[in-house]
């Protein structure tokens, strides 16, 4: 079923998954645009955009002066909004095909062999809790010790899709940390599937747009599939201006409120990471996907692989039929 052009809702998330819930409010970045007619969206100051351009209060507390998301909130939030059609979020949903059958794998964490995503998810999601044991900023989020037991670099394993994109394993527990945005993203996906969101792993024929659709993407690679060439981390602005020239010349016409758009070049989480520019390209993917316009990076996985492991979406590289990010 097609959605009414004037409520729907795209959603780009760069997903940050620290245990504190401060922490997670500076990392996790998200960007909404409305979509307002035929390949015409608006990324309004208004919305779950209007904390992004929100003044400092000296005397507010910390929540009320965050750009991000708390994970157990954020969950809430799209699975209450009926109005959103398509999320794109920047952690990996699924692990590779071989860690979930190596017995060794489950062993460490006292269980039987996977063998499954489903199954994985299902052992992992009951190990997550996506709530705060206090409001204060510091408060974490529980996760049972014993999943502890993957951060081993044994198990740094690339996806087929990640190996596609140049993307990083999704267990890596240092740097990116990619290790807490898999586990705490699994149960988050679970949350708001179980809210109605479909969660696409991989394109099948005939199918251009589903209706409340999550998907997963990377930047970096959204960033090379609109021709941007060098470190976007470096110079988001080129990256925007990149991405929004690819929009433009297929003939998608984005109406940016300024105040955002500063705020996607300048914000950081960190001097290395420009979360408010990576939260944009997520964007930039869910606009693409929505308007059929999207590159789904099986990396020559096997149709077993793509059913476990799923897929990296960017907009489609027109330009080359080639399945690889450089």
């Amino acid at each position: 079923m097609q959605r009414g052009t004037v409520s729907e809702l795209l959603i780009g998330g760069d997903f940050g998954a620290p245990f504190a819930a401060g922490d997670q409010s500076k990392k996790t970045i998200v960007i909404e645009a409305s979509r307002k007619a035929s390949r015409r969206y608006e990324i309004a100051a208004t919305g779950r955009n209007e904390r992004l351009v929100r003044g400092f209060d000296r005397s507010g507390c910390w929540r009320d002066n965050r750009r991000g998301w708390c994970i157990p909130e954020l969950a809430e939030s799209i699975r209450e909004d009926r109005a959103i059609a398509t999320v794109a979020f920047d952690f990996p949903f699924s692990i590779p095909l071989d860690l979930l059958q190596n017995p060794a794998f489950a062993f460490r964490v006292a269980a039987p062999t996977f063998g499954a995503r489903v199954k994985w998810l299902e052992f992992v999601e009951q190990r997550v809790e996506l709530v705060f044991s206090s409001g204060n900023a510091r408060a974490k989020l529980w996760i049972d010790p014993l999943l502890l037991g993957w951060r081993d670099k044994a198990f740094w394993i690339k996806r087929a899709t990640d190996i596609a994109t140049n993307a990083q394993p999704p267990l890596k527990h240092i740097f990116q940390n990619l290790f807490n945005m898999t586990v705490v993203g699994s149960k988050f996906l679970g949350s708001i599937r179980h809210a109605g969101m479909q969660v696409l792993l991989r394109h099948h024929e005939g199918e251009r747009c589903l209706d409340r659709s999550v998907i997963e993407t990377y930047p970096g690679a959204v960033a090379a599939a609109v021709g941007f060439t060098g470190s976007y981390k470096q110079k988001p602005e080129c990256g925007l201006k990149a991405a929004e020239g690819y929009l433009r010349e297929q003939g998608i016409f984005l109406d940016f409120n300024g105040e955002v758009r500063r705020f996607c070049i300048e914000y950081r989480s960190s001097q290395s990471d420009p979360d408010g520019a990576d939260a944009f390209l997520c964007l930039v993917a869910a606009i693409c996907f929505r308007e059929g316009l999207a590159e789904w990076h099986t990396g020559g996985a096997t149709a077993q692989q793509l059913d476990e492991e799923g897929c990296i979406v960017t907009p489609a590289k027109l330009s080359s039929s080639s399945d690889q990010v450089e």
